[in-house]
């Protein structure tokens, strides 16, 4: 069991790695072609930090496993709003931000979310649900690409994805003909190393299964969903740090967006996907608090460092349980 145990550790961070290099050659690309700064930001930074879970949700699908998908969509937003933003303000200090999230992004994911724990409340997603939830990503897809933001968030969000590509300080304008074979080369490796590394996970994870008392979907909340995870927790930690607390909270609420709606869709429509009735509970509860607790923070936009506290104790409190 130790070696499926390793197997599974690494065959994640490959995963999470993989996605990263796609998240870099894709921001190229997108440079290239010119597209506008905030639907690089909001497509690009939310579909990359997505893509482990949409990963190895496909490939717990492939295996014919139905009860991974949901857990590790619901265990990845759990995560990203108690976990990452608890540790990020933990390790950085209190995160602020400027835009007014009340207006339509919090109402938008607290409407996500409810659509999410009504339609698995009957114990999984079918394949209505599933063309739902598409239907849902189509629309914050369209919403995306109307919605105009001001200049000084534009240049915010396209410079977290030249940090999160390349590390350095270029300007983005110097960058757009970077565009040659070794992105493509890139492109397709990382997609290939996404592929194949989730593969590996889902089956190490099938593995430990069989030899320990937990369930799939148990171990999908948390290997795989804290595991997945990774990807938005480095972009909010780079983001604090260069005092972009906007962009923190932005990230997060694209991360679990594209979660709830693009892998929760693909999933469901390729295959009925089920949800153990005994964490089922546990998730709409711990979806339902977590989006509840980062509405009533963003009222006096800020979320200090004790709120951040308070996320992690109650994350572990939902892991007691579940566990």
């Amino acid at each position: 069991m130790i070696f499926d145990i390793v197997l599974l550790v690494v065959s994640i961070l490959a995963v999470v790695k993989s996605a990263d290099w796609f998240l870099g050659a894709a921001e190229k690309v997108g440079v290239t072609l010119r597209l506008p700064p905030f639907i690089l930001g909001v497509i690009l930074v939310g579909f990359g930090t997505s893509l482990p879970e949409l990963a190895t949700s496909l490939a717990a699908v492939v295996d014919n496993v139905d009860t991974v998908t949901i857990a590790n969509v619901a265990g990845s937003n759990i995560a990203n709003i108690f976990i990452i933003l608890g540790l990020t303000t933990i390790a950085l200090g209190t995160i602020r931000f400027d835009k007014d999230l009340i207006d339509l992004d919090l109402p938008l994911l607290v409407g996500a979310t409810a659509l999410f724990c009504l339609l698995i409340v009957d114990g999984g997603l079918s394949t209505l649900d599933g063309i739902i939830l598409l239907a849902g990503f189509i629309g914050y897809i369209i919403y995306s690409l109307g919605y105009k933001e001001d200049e000084t968030h534009h240049k915010g969000l396209i410079n977290l994805i030249a940090a999160l590509s390349k590390g350095s300080k270029t300007k983005i304008e110097k960058r757009q003909n970077l565009v040659g074979p070794f992105t493509i080369l890139v492109l397709i490796s990382s997609v290939a190393l996404l592929g194949f590394g989730s593969k590996v996970a889902v089956d190490s994870m099938l593995e430990i299964v069989t030899q320990v008392n937990v369930g799939v979907g148990v171990l999908s909340f948390f290997a795989l969903a804290i595991g997945t995870s990774l990807p938005e927790l480095v972009v909010s930690i780079k983001s604090l740090r260069q005092g972009k607390g906007d962009l923190v909270i932005g990230n997060v609420i694209g991360s679990c967006m594209f979660n709830i709606f693009l892998i929760g869709g693909v999933a469901s429509v390729i295959k009925p996907q089920a949800v153990d009735s005994a964490i089922l509970g546990w998730i709409v509860a711990g979806l339902a608090l977590s989006v509840l607790l980062l509405l009533a923070g963003s009222i006096s936009k800020r979320i200090h460092i004790w709120e951040g506290f308070i996320y992690i104790l109650i994350y572990l409190t939902i892991a007691s349980n579940i566990i």
